[in-house]
């Protein structure tokens, strides 16, 4: 091992033992140089050594872009497998990652606050162990590369990292791979043409800091954009480029400008947002993390390069591979790829032979490591938002199902999916109106309240969350199989449905049409991440399961129709054609209008729910209102997606008073009726 290789520490026994055995190794560190998740050494859980600032289990995300000496995370506090990924990415060559748990015995079955958020709100039983812990200490306990010690062993202050504090921001001389990406970089501030560059690469090997270089190398920045998720993630950029950086912009504030525009972690941004920024500035530079811990993943980037090689522009992508952060064999960035499974690209398959299916359980599939990294690498692949927080949900999370397809023993396709609903009717009526969201439960909730089925949420179901076919190996009904186990499951179980929900596209809404699934509900606004409208598909097992889709489908036609000329107004003709495709002929809307009318008025369902109703109820019955109050009704008919001019109209403040207005005159009105 090379003096920059890094160590990770791990240290058993009580909280407060192993945060004061912490605070005594890193006595000597610099507190801007240490990271800290998690309950610390303060009494108001706080502060981490000096003054240091602990960043809550679970947000580990806000340490990127800085570069660290070393790092802590306290897993008394809850143990966030992102966490560890993001502080250990930051953590520079010769540094130390500490991490503090109670003794290997106790922790798989503590109580864990992270593990908690991940899983539906207290609704469904805790684990009785964790899959996900529990294999993690088999990978500490076996590696050569972690030393291991209690809260009471006498350690030595740990040192310091030596040579360049500047390691991985802002190295004195660029490395060759960098040197080229430089030149690139240069060649995008001359062209006056539209063109595209894409750096991808590992953590810690150097792309943000070559922007700052290549900034530094051009001289002055002023004229240059820089944008990023957020300013810290952009530091060791800002921290390369010099005495005149870039000039940063937060995302939502980048106007169109020929300028050349650098887009730091585009991976960790909504992808509509990273395609707006490409099609309005037309030059742009972008980084991104291929095995990333920032909830993008290698999906996203490939999804992004195959979108940006068809545009009519100059494109292209480079790769940085020789880490700079820490050392080409560093034993810490092999440990963590083994631990949270960030390396795992589907490994070539032939042509399918004989395909096999089978159920397998969480503990199994912990202990069979091949199997598992082979499936979360084909999660990886095909859902750009797969990052390592939902290994440990896959594991760990007690209504999830498993089932692996398999060829020749090869992994070639997982399905993942969680039982949900089978609600009490009190929760369910309270779910209707808006007072309650439980986690875990979307498609029970989203038909409950957003499509206003009262009872939804009583009824009990299976929403597959994940399917994935290795690329080798689609277009041989490998999907269609695993559909059809989990359906077998679901209906020998007793449940009443089977579901899904994604982001709609034309493929993948023609995949599960073809499976036999049909549209119940189609979200009005675009996911911030993927661009597309979220829908909701279902098959029914039962008489209570085809009630429920019956009720759903009869008032998505009703809503349909209005949803297009508002909320969907951007879909296809061709995507609308297949959700209106099959759908009961529209019955007399009164009864459904009444209701959503109620949930809007006298509970908090969203105006454009509601929309139809409420254009249908202002064509007939608001001959008493004037002035303001007109004004406010004509513009939440004609321009419902817009609430603040909703709000200028009415000569109201803002969103939330134009939609309260709106709440109370609505109420008023159907008082009225009643009387």
């Amino acid at each position: 091992m090379s003096d920059r290789s890094r160590e990770l520490l791990w240290i058993e026994g009580t909280s407060a033992g192993c945060r004061q055995q912490a605070l005594d190794l890193l006595a000597d560190h610099r507190p801007e140089t240490v990271g800290w998740i998690g309950t610390t050494a303060g009494d108001d859980g706080e502060t981490g050594p000096g003054e240091v600032r602990a960043v809550p289990a679970g947000q580990g995300r806000s340490l990127l872009g800085r570069t660290l000496d070393a790092g802590v995370i306290d897993a008394h506090a809850g143990f966030d497998p992102d966490d560890l990924g993001a502080l250990a990415g930051a953590i520079r060559g010769g540094g130390h990652c500490l991490l503090l748990s109670p003794p290997a015995g106790d922790w798989p079955t503590n109580p864990d606050p992270a593990l908690t958020l991940l899983l539906s709100e207290g609704v469904r039983p805790a684990p009785a162990g964790s899959a996900f812990i529990a294999r993690l200490i088999r990978h500490l306990a076996a590696s050569p590369v972690v030393r291991r010690q209690t809260a009471d062993d006498d350690m030595r202050t740990l040192p310091r990292p030596t040579g360049d504090a500047r390691m991985g921001t802002a190295p004195v001389e660029p490395t060759a791979a960098q040197r080229q990406v430089i030149e690139a970089i240069i060649d995008m501030m001359r062209i006056d043409g539209a063109a595209t560059l894409l750096i991808t690469a590992d953590r810690g090997r150097g792309k943000s800091a070559a922007l700052g270089l290549a900034v530094r190398a051009h001289g002055d920045g002023r004229s240059i954009r820089l944008t990023a998720p957020s300013r810290s993630a952009a530091a060791t950029a800002l921290a390369s480029a010099g005495s005149t950086p870039p000039v940063f912009l937060a995302p939502e504030d980048v106007r169109p400008d020929p300028s050349l525009l650098l887009i730091d972690e585009a991976a960790a941004l909504p992808l509509p947002l990273v395609a707006r920024l490409i099609e309005e500035n037309p030059r742009c530079v972008m980084t991104g993390t291929v095995h990333g811990y920032e909830g993008s993943g290698r999906g996203l980037i490939v999804r992004l390069a195959e979108t940006l090689a068809t545009r009519p522009r100059a494109f292209r992508h480079m790769k940085l591979s020789r880490p700079i952060r820490w050392a080409p064999d560093d034993p810490l960035e092999v440990l963590i790829d083994r631990l949270l499974l960030l390396d795992t690209d589907p490994r070539p398959h032939g042509r399918v032979a004989a395909p096999t299916v089978e159920r397998v359980m969480a503990a199994d599939l912990a202990d069979r490591e091949e199997d598992l990294a082979d499936a979360f690498g084909l999660l990886v692949a095909g859902h750009y938002q797969t990052r390592p927080r939902d290994l440990r949900q896959l594991l760990d999370d007690p209504s999830m199902r498993i089932w692996l397809a398999r060829d020749g023993g090869a992994v070639i396709g997982i399905l993942a999916a969680r039982v949900e609903g089978g609600l009490e009717p009190a929760l369910s009526r309270h779910i209707h109106a808006g007072r309650r969201r439980p986690a875990g439960h979307l498609i029970a909730q989203s038909l409950t309240f957003h499509a206003g089925i009262i009872d939804a949420a009583t009824r009990e179901g299976m929403r597959i969350q994940r399917i994935a076919v290795h690329p080798d190996c689609r277009r041989a009904g490998i999907g269609r199989a695993l559909v059809e186990a989990a359906r077998e499951d679901a209906m020998d179980n007793g449940l009443d449905w089977l579901g899904t929900s994604f982001g709609m596209t034309a493929e993948v809404l023609d995949f599960w049409l073809a499976c036999g699934f049909r549209p119940a509900r189609v979200g009005n606004r675009r996911d911030a991440r993927s661009g597309t409208h979220a829908v909701i598909l279902m098959q029914a097992l039962n008489e209570r399961g085809d009630e429920l889709l019956a009720q759903a489908r009869q008032r998505l036609a009703v809503h349909l129709p209005d949803q297009l000329a508002h909320g969907l107004r951007d879909l296809t003709p061709e995507m609308a054609a297949r959700l209106q495709s099959g759908l009961p002929a529209p019955c007399d809307p009164a009864a459904v209008d009444r209701a959503d009318l109620e949930a809007f008025a006298f509970g908090h369902r969203p105006l454009l729910d509601s929309h139809g109703a409420l254009a249908r109820w202002a064509a007939h019955g608001t001959g008493a209102f004037s002035g303001a109050d007109r004004a406010l009704l004509d513009a939440a008919v004609d321009r419902p997606h817009d609430a603040t001019t909703m709000a200028r109209m009415a000569g109201l403040s803002g969103r939330r008073e134009a939609i309260a207005r709106l709440r109370q005159l609505l109420a008023q009105s159907l008082r009225t009726d009643d009387e």
